[in-house]
């Protein structure tokens, strides 16, 4: 080879220098991206490096940018911006949603309902945890002031909208409705009431108190019923059908229509009532016994006037009684005529006798105001002339043996026969049952009651006195004398005394001897009374006659 020509397809042989590597810059050549970088010069570096802080230094992100407010130049450059969009055809358009406008204020206020809301929450919490508390250990309603329903109340107050209370209240008051319903299944009252009055601790407009309510009125009613019931079926046994009053089988059934109108056990009572009568009556009219079988239909009329049997009977008493002994038959049924009726009765005491010793008054004797007539009977017709007849003499017999049993003491029976009378209107037996109330007779004393039947009378006491019935005259007078719903007037009782009493009505001349006798209205005047005593005395009045005993009056 040409050593003057350079070689390079051949490597160069290295040479073994003593010492170490002498190769120059031959021996510093490196490869890769490292060697790149190493090129770099110092001044290179240095300004990268300012160039990256100062992006580093206006990039970062500011503390205030997050709370900076939108100005209204901002604003309204959004507003152009966004609609100056063009829609993508096909598509819808796309608003943007407002950015919410916050301030420091308003941050804090929300912050400040935030912290509220946190509290109510954790009290209602609270409160549930120690309602369920109180009912696992079943305090619901007691002690007063730490029970479950005034923990649920409690909650509520709070939160009005509270689901977790409201449900709760919900529970316990469906609880305490089912706990009186069983109670009053058993027949026990008293924890039924007292259901009532736990609903009446959470809500008493709830339907469940209502309910309730309602289901303890129905138990007692049912519970009087079932009471009087069973006091009528006893007397019914007895065959205590209409006496004694207020204990008799006929009364307990109406007590219980009274509760109950639509009881079907006492309806039939009252119907075995009547029937018994109207059997009883039958027999009287094949024994031949018609005033006794009058008897028994007045009381069948007075118990149920719609009877079918009434008529049925009413034919056989007519058929009965031979047409020339029918007047006399119906004088004995009917009582005494109007001309001899004072001859045969008695008087009762008044309100003012206290012993034996004392002068007594206000008599009242039966007057059956005018005698039955019997109609014209040419046939066996019943005409309802000759019914209405008929009824008012079985009326008439009621209301004399009403007040002869009232004149004798026997105030049980008294009550028992005018009570019918009473109801359907008849003034007479209403003002002897009146005073029966005011005296205390067969009734426990009760004004009101007295005042209330006298009321009902008095219209047509009135009228048969202006009339001039000396019994209607004389029972007006007692009501001035005593002062029963008229102001008491004594004047006034004597003019209505004496206008009886020179009716010869012997009631009225006893009352009237007893105003002389006390001065009460008149004069006072011994004779005077006595004389009017003696007029009584002479017709039959046992209470005259005790008068001028105690008098000293032979």
């Amino acid at each position: 080879m040409d050593q003057g020509k350079l070689d390079l397809d051949t490597p160069p042989r290295r040479q073994q220098v003593i010492g170490g590597d002498l190769t120059g810059v031959a021996g510093s050549q490196r490869s890769g991206l490292f060697n790149r970088f190493a090129d770099i010069g110092l001044s290179y570096w240095i300004a990268g490096g300012m160039v990256a802080v100062i992006l580093l230094a206006f990039f970062w992100p500011k503390a205030t940018d997050s709370t900076r407010e939108v100005t209204q130049a901002e604003a309204m450059m959004r507003d152009q911006l966004v609609s100056s969009i063009e829609p993508i055809p096909g598509a819808e358009a796309t608003v943007l949603p407002d950015e919410p406008n916050f301030t420091r204020e308003s941050d804090l206020n929300r912050a400040e309902e935030f912290r509220r809301q946190e509290e109510q929450q954790r009290q209602i919490s609270a409160l549930i945890a120690k309602a369920e508390e109180h009912i696992a250990n079943n305090r619901l309603t007691v002690p007063k002031t730490s029970n479950a329903v005034q923990s649920y109340l409690a909650a509520l107050a709070i939160d009005p909208t509270n689901n977790a209370a409201k449900s709760g209240l919900d529970d316990l008051k469906d609880r305490f409705l089912t706990s009186g319903f069983n109670a009053l299944e058993q027949d026990n009252e008293a924890p039924a009431r007292q259901a009532l009055q736990q609903l009446a601790a959470i809500d008493k407009d709830a339907e469940q108190y209502a309910d309730l309510a309602q289901a303890i009125e129905d138990w007692r009613a049912d519970k009087k019923v079932q009471t009087f019931l069973s006091k009528a079926n006893a007397a019914f046994k007895k065959d205590n059908l209409i006496l004694p009053a207020q204990a008799n089988a006929l009364y307990f059934f109406r007590e219980a229509l009274a509760v109950d109108a639509n009881n079907k056990a006492a309806q039939a009572g009252i119907q075995d009532i009547a029937d018994s009568f109207i059997a009883k009556a039958n027999e009287a009219v094949i024994e031949g016994k018609y005033q006794a079988a009058a008897a028994h239909l007045a009381t069948v009329s007075v118990i149920d006037p719609t009877h079918s049997s009434i008529a049925l009977i009413e034919a056989m008493i007519t058929n009965a009684i031979p047409l020339n002994a029918a007047s006399n038959e119906t004088t004995q049924i009917a009582g005494i005529p109007a001309e001899t009726a004072n001859q045969s009765t008695e008087s009762a005491q008044s309100s003012n006798d206290t012993d034996a010793s004392n002068p007594v008054s206000n008599a009242d004797p039966v007057d059956l105001d005018s005698p039955f007539q019997a109609p014209d009977r040419p046939s066996i017709e019943r005409t309802p002339a000759l019914q209405a007849s008929e009824q008012a003499d079985f009326d008439r017999q009621y209301l004399k043996q009403g007040l002869d049993a009232y004149y004798k003491g026997d105030y049980e029976t008294a009550a028992a026969l005018l009570q019918p009378l009473a109801d359907k209107g008849v003034a007479r037996a209403q003002f002897r049952l009146a005073y029966m109330h005011f005296l205390g007779r067969g009734f426990s004393a009760n004004r009101q009651e007295a005042d209330r039947r006298i009321r009902a009378a008095l219209p047509a006491i009135r009228k048969f006195a202006e009339e001039g019935r000396a019994w209607a005259q004389s029972d007006l007078g007692s009501l001035y004398e005593d002062g029963l719903v008229l102001a008491r007037d004594y004047s006034e009782a004597v003019r209505w005394y004496r206008l009886a009493a020179e009716q010869g009505y012997p009631g009225a001349q006893t009352n009237l001897g007893m105003m002389y006798a006390r001065g009460r209205g008149v004069t006072n005047s011994r004779r005077t009374a006595i004389e009017w005593f003696q007029r009584a005395a002479k017709q039959g009045d046992s209470v005259a006659k005790h008068n001028l005993e105690a008098l000293g009056v032979n």
